[in-house]
């Protein structure tokens, strides 16, 4: 079962359960972070209560920055707006895109986000495509969930490629995906491998779908903080506790709660 921290979406004070140094430059505010509903990332129960990876992620790093830390429940496109007006301090664990960067601050990278490929246990390893190449060029179906980004190579081939195109099916939310997937009616998930764990043991059970063997887009994801709100030395100071967090191991054993960091590392080595 998933350690769940439980966080309430109000002020939290972090720095003692943490050991923050004495010698750390805190940042001495309350940070508000906006956060969606994505599971194991983020897990809401109601609008007070959150959970989960980049949950425990966050209160790790402000609190070795020193900052007591606000998480809101807002939509994603809402939360960008708010960020680019002020109205917003950011978001935890988002991609890099020129635009955002115009309004926000980009930490450095605090973790990957990897796109895999899941297909069912009882699928034939003759008919398991062995890269992402070998997929694009094979009759199988492949579902992924409407409006998901799933890295350059993949936006590629369904530009490029109109056989390929045309076998890639669109679904509303990542449970419907994986029934889907369950029942036959595509015949490969596209999908996030931690969310996509997380959904389809909840929703199909535990071994009954299996990742392929590479990755389909690996991705850094960073803290996206407002330009309006936050300036150049307190991001180095969200940065500073990044860094000294990846060095003593503690977001690797963080993650380790959620998806094995070995797994992880094993398919960062195979973007397509």
């Amino acid at each position: 079962m998933l350690f769940r921290a439980v966080i309430c979406a109000l002020t939290l004070f972090w720095l003692a359960a943490l050991d923050r140094p004495a010698s750390a430059e805190g940042c001495d505010r309350t940070i508000t972070l906006g956060a969606i509903e994505w599971p194991p990332y983020t897990i809401w129960e109601g609008d007070q209560f959150a959970s989960g990876l980049d949950i425990e992620l966050m209160a790790a790093i402000f609190g070795r920055a020193g900052c007591s830390l606000h998480i809101i429940r807002i939509p994603f496109k809402r939360a960008l707006r708010n960020i680019e007006l002020g109205e917003l301090d950011g978001m935890p664990t988002v991609s890099f895109t020129e635009d955002r960067a115009i309004f926000g601050h980009y930490t450095v990278p605090v973790r990957d986000e990897v796109i895999g490929a899941f297909v069912r246990a009882d699928m034939v390893d003759e008919a398991r495509p062995p890269s992402f190449d070998a997929l694009t060029s094979t009759p199988l179906r492949v579902g992924v969930v409407l409006g998901g980004w799933y890295g350059p190579a993949f936006e590629k081939a369904r530009t490029d490629n109109p056989v390929f195109r045309s076998r890639i099916q669109t679904f509303e939310d990542f449970e419907n995906l994986f029934r889907a997937l369950e029942a036959g009616l595509v015949d490969v998930a596209v999908n996030d491998v931690a969310g996509g764990r997380y959904v389809a043991e909840r929703t199909v059970g535990s071994g009954a779908i299996q990742l392929l063997p590479f990755a389909v887009h690996v991705n850094s994801v960073h803290i996206l903080l407002s330009r309006k709100t936050q300036t150049e030395a307190d991001v180095a100071t969200i940065n500073n506790a990044i860094t000294g967090l990846k060095e003593d191991g503690t977001i690797d054993r963080i993650t380790e709660r959620y998806l094995p960091v070995a797994l992880l590392e094993k398919f960062a080595g195979q973007q397509p």
